[in-house]
């Protein structure tokens, strides 16, 4: 229909006017203007086709009669200012023109208007709220998380974190104690946020020790775990003697720590016991007949066998190599057993019996020997035979052995001849150099006597001239020069 309307105004109506008046409110005398002008009308229009006007009108009320929202169109006379009037006069165009009005335009117009405000209200409400999704995040609960998620989450979000520490016994080591901003709670991003993060228990703080002694081993590592106590640890080991699972002792590292004044930085150790080890024979032993010790200790120390080495002397096997072992080669063993391997020491030398021979033959009986003789008195054995030798004859003497035999041989008894005439003062060399060099032990005393001889001189003794004990008592009479003349007196008179 508003095509048809829209042809037949072209066609009949050239000089319409460009501008309507759409928005101007019906004054409340439409409705009586409303014949009159459509009588004006239709007389205007007497100039064209009655016919084609009557067709016009017949599809005009056809298509009010299908319109919905009850639209009313009427055919009214443009109203025109004076001046349009005039003006239409003077050019002699006083044409009358047909204009539709409809009484819904405005409302239309304003729900139109609501239409594209809310459409652009609720635009601009998505894009805000997407900018908003995208400048905020939401907080997460960091309980039970470490001070490492919370970075990465900050770092992730363009968060600015500030870490607090503090010791806590509930909270392990680098574990979230608590954070500035709620859970949950949405935050812009590029904002500051800080987190309390635990450095585990207090080190200096001072923990009383239980009786470990009563305690199982579950118990002491319930009881570490409860108390935060990580410097003490615990210690399984073999005993042969205590039961499996069982107290074997307490350690501390540092000598000056007890259990009365253990603090939890301080270390400490635990053992329970294993029980006795057992192994199995699955160490296969070498044939070491041989071979150099040093490969039998290497062997040893590898396997952990316990090999106790002997020395022995051969004239076939160099020093420091096997000449035998106690346990077979090929036989099994476990860690920890025992076996025996004799090691040479080259050839030995066997310690004569230094009574088949004198004190001046006893030094070259043997090379391989530095033998030392020497003369001690004897009570019992005759001159020039032995009294003793260092060494036991039949020795062997290796190369690791100190091969000096010291053999001594019997002076025979003491022998005391005459003193008299010597000093007072020579006794001691005298008794010395005649007796107790030799293994003697002779011993002496003095007295003085009146005497015509010099003062000092010896005139008497108990024993001179006869053999003597090895440990004899001499006494020696000195004299006191109480009869005697001066030196200088006596010389002059035998001069004369």
């Amino acid at each position: 229909m508003s095509d048809f309307l829209s042809n037949f105004d072209s066609d009949n109506y050239k000089n319409m006017l460009n501008e309507k008046k759409n928005n101007k409110d019906v004054s409340s005398d439409t409705n009586e203007n409303l014949a009159l002008e459509t009588d004006d009308l239709q007389s205007s229009a007497s100039d064209y086709d009655k016919q084609e006007f009557d067709d016009v009108d017949v599809m005009f009320q056809e298509e009010t009669k299908h319109v919905n929202d009850t639209k009313i169109k009427v055919k009214r006379k443009r109203k025109k200012s004076d001046k349009g009037i005039d003006e239409d006069h003077s050019t002699g165009n006083g044409v009358e023109h047909d204009v539709e009005i409809d009484p819904d335009y405005k409302k239309k117009q304003q729900t139109k208007r609501i239409l594209i405000g809310g459409i652009v209200g609720i635009c601009l409400l998505l894009l805000y709220m997407v900018y908003y999704q995208m400048t905020r995040v939401s907080v997460p609960d960091f309980s039970g998380k470490t001070v490492v998620e919370a970075k990465n989450w900050a770092t992730e979000n363009k968060m600015k974190p500030e870490i607090k520490q503090e010791y806590s016994l509930k909270i392990d080591s680098n574990g979230i104690i608590s954070q500035s901003v709620t859970p949950n709670k949405k935050i812009k991003k590029g904002s500051n946020i800080t987190f309390k993060v635990s450095e585990g228990a207090d080190p200096k703080g001072k923990i009383t020790l239980p009786d470990f002694e009563t305690m199982s081993k579950e118990e002491v590592e319930q009881w570490i775990k409860k108390n935060k106590a990580e410097n003490v640890t615990i210690i399984d080991e073999y005993n042969d003697k205590i039961e499996t699972g069982k107290f074997i002792r307490l350690e501390f590292t540092d000598k000056e720590v007890n259990k009365e004044n253990y603090l939890r930085q301080d270390i400490a150790n635990v053992y329970f016991s294993k029980g006795k080890e057992v192994f199995e024979k699955n160490i296969s032993v070498p044939d070491f007949r041989k071979k150099a010790k040093s490969e039998v200790e290497d062997w040893a120390k590898k396997n952990d066998i316990n090999v106790e080495f002997k020395e022995a002397d051969s004239d076939k096997i160099e020093p420091d190599f096997v000449i035998s072992q106690t346990v077979s080669p090929e036989t099994k063993l476990a860690k920890h057993d025992k076996m025996s391997v004799s090691i040479s020491v080259g050839k030995a030398v066997v310690v004569p019996n230094f009574a088949n021979y004198s004190a001046e033959e006893a030094t070259n009986v043997s090379p391989d020997l530095q033998v030392v003789t020497k003369q001690s008195f004897s009570d019992n054995v005759p001159f020039g035979q032995l009294i003793a030798q260092s060494v036991e004859a039949g020795k062997k003497l290796t190369g690791n052995d100190n091969k000096t035999v010291n053999v001594t041989y019997s002076a025979g008894r003491p022998y005391i001849k005459s003193f008299f005439g010597q000093l007072e003062g020579d006794i001691p060399k005298l008794i010395y150099e005649n007796f107790n060099s030799k293994g003697a032990s002779v011993t002496y005393e003095v007295y003085y006597v009146d005497s015509d001889k010099e003062k000092g001189q010896i005139v008497n003794t108990n024993a001179y001239n006869q053999y003597i004990s090895t440990n004899a008592h001499l006494v020696f009479a000195v004299s006191n020069g109480r009869y005697a003349s001066l030196p200088d007196e006596k010389t002059t008179s035998q001069d004369e």
